[in-house]
């Protein structure tokens, strides 16, 4: 079998040169916005807004549902406040508002702890079907168009960093007969992936076996790591992978790659 497609990392950075290559200066280091977070968990975005800061993101905004104004006052000038539902979450009736805010991003990270209300849902799709930059989901920013799954995998410039368990909704939910399972080994799931990532564009990062596994177009990655689900690595892994591939936007593939170094 030709495995010329599949790259393996080990302790180092196989693309060391994207470190090296960082924005020296915040007004050149691109400009991200966060959307996440309900009345009742701010955690995501708020985690989210620290490691892109810390890894190095010039601009950052934060949207979030106005319900939220009260919890977060004035401690944090970065937010825009977005209408919501009387529950706490986004409401549907802020897609205008969202994406006048999108126009001003070069790239989107929705990190999660949304809530499960279906105008938040409708909210999202019109984003990823309006914004045509980079767009990073991960954890339950994904299982809200998890039934939807065309709306994701078919967009150009969209990263999904999913559980395992969530990467096998998304494959059967898009039609595909191979069925992904716990038990499979690694060569069967970089195959499978290969495959799958050469028929849509956007890319996949998932963790299998102690793996970190990038597929995109086509070209595998697999990073060995010492930890595991419990230790919500797709919060953090998003928020850095979302600016490197700011940062590198033709190098997709090394960008995440590298992310996955990092962790």
């Amino acid at each position: 079998m030709d495995t010329t497609f599949w790259h393996r990392q080990g302790d180092a950075s196989l693309y060391p040169e994207l470190e090296w290559n960082k924005p020296e200066r915040r007004d050149h280091a691109g400009r991200l916005l966060i959307v996440g977070g309900d009345l009742h968990n701010l955690g995501g975005p708020a985690s989210a807004f620290e490691t892109v800061k810390k890894t190095g993101m010039g601009r950052i905004k934060i949207a979030l549902p106005d319900k939220t104004r009260a919890l977060v006052g004035k401690t944090l000038p970065e937010a825009v406040f977005l209408p919501s539902t009387v529950t706490g979450e986004f409401s549907q009736q802020g897609e205008v508002e969202l994406l006048d805010q999108a126009i001003w991003a070069d790239s989107i990270l929705l990190p999660g702890d949304n809530g499960r209300n279906s105008q938040t849902t409708i909210l999202f799709e019109a984003v990823l079907r309006s914004y045509n930059e980079l767009v990073v989901l991960t954890r339950d920013a994904v299982d809200l168009l998890v039934n939807n799954p065309e709306i994701m995998l078919d967009r150009e410039r969209t990263t999904l960093v999913v559980s395992f368990a969530q990467l096998q909704k998304l494959i059967k939910n898009y039609g595909e007969p191979s069925a992904l399972t716990f038990s499979m080994d690694l060569v069967k799931l970089v195959e499978f992936l290969n495959q799958f990532t050469q028929k849509v564009p956007a890319s996949l990062v998932t963790l299998h076996q102690n793996q970190l596994i990038v597929a995109d177009h086509g070209q595998i990655s697999t990073t060995k790591v010492n930890f595991d689900e419990s230790k919500h690595w797709r919060l953090q892994f998003a928020s850095s992978a979302v600016c490197y591939q700011t940062w590198s936007p033709q190098k997709s593939f090394q960008a995440l790659t590298h992310s996955c170094s990092l962790l």
